[in-house]
């Protein structure tokens, strides 16, 4: 029976760090950050979960942008010497309307700003507690969508010959992202430009990163990947499918008597959510040493986890992509002889579901494919977070059977 919605309550310490998807760099006018305290973040006292013992408030309300008259697809101009002379305009309009308080920042001299990391990077390890906005202004600055053009661009790889772009040379560059038949060319984005419309660079994740690197305990895990021992998780990822088909779950509701899982929508992987670090601090690396609770002796394939370029700290899709990409391995012979007949009889099994059954979208995997380490988890196949291990070596990998 269903009860009245109206009394149900969503879980209060619930993550809220995910991006907006309406959220995006319109070039005529000045980026906005996302606001630091949202009504959900103060909601009923409600506390951070993290691997550290600090608490962080949450957020859930969707930011909204305004919008002017005239910012419609069919008010672009789009001969070459219009386009010019309306970005021109554009930069003109951008810097008129940010106030002096935001120009001073960014015409700070580089020694100020070098002090600044300085000191932020040897802070004792009392850091402030992460929010909510923090985690989603490094997803926003590193995979910026340009509406004017429709591209969602890479901002956070360095350039291999980084410079300072004038205006001029700006111009060119977004002047250089469609061609001539309007065809995208997002490979021609000048990573790290500086623009008035673009998202800042948030300073809690320096380049280069905090050395030594800390603990594993002394980490604070995105909120993605803290491990929740009950109920469900924030995502839904399954590691027989791809970093693509990630689902993020709506926060269920609490009824008193039961809880109603959330709505599902798309994780987007390739966009501002999987550009999060996956630590504060960031860190170059980080090491999956085994399986939570798992009666196997030795787990046979710790692996590491890096960033795509090792100026930057571990995201979240170099994570969901590295458990994809050690659980996808065939076993070998060796590996299945050392197994115990009962733990031989749940990989069969899980094997031969794997390759008759539909999993989510995706189409039975070829009856020959071969036992994979996936099959070795049986039915304990979804993504359910990260815990330090005991001996300060790396990360557990926390594990459930789909809900």
């Amino acid at each position: 029976m269903i009860r009245n919605a109206g009394t149900r309550r969503a879980v209060t310490d619930w993550p809220t760090n995910q991006s907006d998807i309406g959220r995006s760099v319109d070039l005529r006018r000045p980026w906005i950050p996302s606001p630091r305290t949202r009504a959900a973040d103060v909601e009923e006292g409600q506390s951070r979960r993290s691997t550290s013992t600090r608490s962080t408030p949450q957020s859930s309300r969707k930011q909204t942008t305004r919008r002017q008259a005239g910012d419609g697809e069919a008010n672009r101009t789009t001969t070459p010497a219009a386009a010019t002379a309306v970005r021109a305009l554009e930069w003109v309009q951008c810097f008129s309307h940010m106030s002096s308080a935001e120009r001073t920042t960014r015409d700070q001299p580089p020694e100020l700003s070098q002090d600044a990391t300085r000191e932020h990077m040897d802070e004792p390890s009392q850091r402030r507690e992460v929010t909510p906005a923090d985690w989603r202004a490094y997803g926003y600055w590193a995979r910026p969508f340009l509406i004017n053009f429709g591209l969602t661009v890479n901002n956070a790889t360095p350039a291999e010959n980084p410079r300072e772009l004038g205006p001029a040379e700006v111009d060119a560059m977004l002047a250089s992202l469609r061609g001539p038949g309007e065809e995208p060319h997002p490979e021609n984005w000048v990573p790290r430009v500086r623009h008035p419309c673009l998202p800042p660079r948030p300073d809690l994740w320096p380049t280069p990163q905090q050395s030594p690197e800390p603990l594993p305990s002394d980490l604070q895990l995105n909120p993605w990947l803290v491990h929740r021992r009950t109920g469900p998780s924030p995502l839904y990822f399954d590691l027989r499918l791809r970093a693509a088909d990630v689902l993020l779950n709506g926060a269920p509701y609490d009824t008193g008597f039961e809880l109603w899982p959330g709505m599902r929508s798309d994780f987007y992987c390739e966009g501002p959510n999987g550009s999060q670090p996956a630590t504060y601090p960031g860190v170059p690396r980080l090491r999956v040493v085994g399986i939570l609770d798992d009666p196997q002796l030795e787990f046979r394939w710790p692996f590491t986890i890096l960033p795509h370029h090792e100026a930057l700290p571990v995201l979240m899709r170099d994570v969901l992509d590295a458990l994809i990409a050690n659980f996808e391995e065939r076993m070998t012979r060796e590996e299945v002889r050392l197994l115990s007949p009962e733990r031989k009889l749940m990989v069969v099994r899980a094997y031969e579901r794997r390759t008759t059954l539909l999993i989510g979208t995706s189409v039975a995997c070829p009856a020959d494919d071969g036992l994979r380490r996936v099959d070795y988890l049986g039915d304990n196949v979804c993504f359910r977070g990260l815990e330090p291990a005991p001996d300060g070596q790396g990360f557990l990998l926390c594990l459930g059977p789909p809900p």
